[in-house]
């Protein structure tokens, strides 16, 4: 009788330990299959897929936005879309391009969650994001700027204590002044209100909900042009910042970015550049914006050796 006891007993031992062998070789598989996915690069995602998927904005002119006949177009997309003419080429093959809509919120979560490869909008280079993604070359240099009433009294940095400024939901600007509230920079602190798109911060501005909207400067240029008497607003620098414009992507993804970059570079050294530049921040544009320092240093840092 103990003996049949034991026997179960020993049966029942191998068993479990059968099952957790089993279980142990399938989730080993799991942890493989997920670290492949994990770390898969960019450019072998979209060569396994067939799709390219690009995040762009609808209401950031001139870098994204929706035109009259309903076409993703802008500084950024455009040069986005030549990446895309080089992805066909490189992979020799008919790659979809598949737009989806991104805002400042959402343009990281969605590279991180592989629902975009690129984001073509106005993006900075920061500290912060280069922990989480990595950065093409950078294509385009500016600084935050401040739009105002032509009356109003805010003139200068300092005018802003005590005001309530808009500022996009998710960019630089909302750490920007917290900054200057916590280091007496501005005082009393100045508050701000975020909003999800540029028209409608500025809609806040023409109401009244707000004294100031402050963010890129050529966005906001673009919007006084836009505005149904232009002469009614004000933009100054408060001389704050200056910044690189860049593309962000995913992490160890040096095949893809190898591809992203020589894009940019290549547009520079051709002279396309300056032909989007002029189409979309020349003299007769919509956001007028002079050919800066910045600007001139970024094409020479561009022009690569062969």
């Amino acid at each position: 009788m103990n003996c049949r006891k034991l026997m179960k007993t020993t049966a029942r031992l191998i068993c479990v330990c059968l099952f957790l062998f089993i279980l142990v070789l399938s989730f080993g598989g799991f942890q493989q299959a997920f670290a492949e996915e994990k770390f898969e690069d960019t450019l072998d995602r979209i060569k396994r897929t067939g799709v390219f998927n690009l995040g762009v904005r609808e209401a950031t002119y001139p870098y994204g936005y929706v035109d009259a006949n309903n076409n993703y177009v802008g500084f950024s997309t455009d040069i986005a879309r030549k990446v895309h003419e080089r992805l066909e080429k490189e992979l020799k093959r008919s790659i979809k391009l598949n737009y989806v809509v991104v805002t400042g919120r959402t343009r990281i979560p969605l590279l991180l969650n592989r629902r975009i490869d690129l984001e073509a909008g106005a993006t900075v280079i920061t500290k912060g994001r280069t922990k989480v993604v990595d950065f093409s070359v950078p294509f385009f240099t500016t600084a935050t700027m401040i739009v105002v009433p032509k009356e109003s009294p805010i003139r200068k940095l300092q005018d802003l204590a005590g005001k309530r400024v808009g500022i996009p939901s998710g960019g630089l600007e909302e750490r920007m002044y917290r900054s200057f509230n916590d280091s007496g920079r501005i005082n009393p602190s100045v508050k701000t209100i975020g909003y999800e798109d540029h028209p409608e911060g500025f809609q806040a501005l023409i109401t009244g909900a707000i004294d100031a909207y402050s963010s890129d400067g050529p966005i906001l240029y673009a919007m006084r042009q836009k505005a149904s008497d232009p002469g009614k607003w004000r933009i100054f620098d408060p001389k704050v910042n200056v910044f690189l414009q860049a593309f962000p992507m995913r992490e160890q993804s040096s095949k893809f970015k190898n591809i992203v970059d020589h894009t940019i570079v290549e547009l520079f050294e051709s002279g396309k550049w300056q032909e989007l530049f002029n189409k979309y921040f020349g003299p007769q544009s919509k956001s007028p914006y002079a050919m800066t320092e910045g600007l001139k240093f970024l094409k020479i840092m561009n022009s690569w050796p062969q």
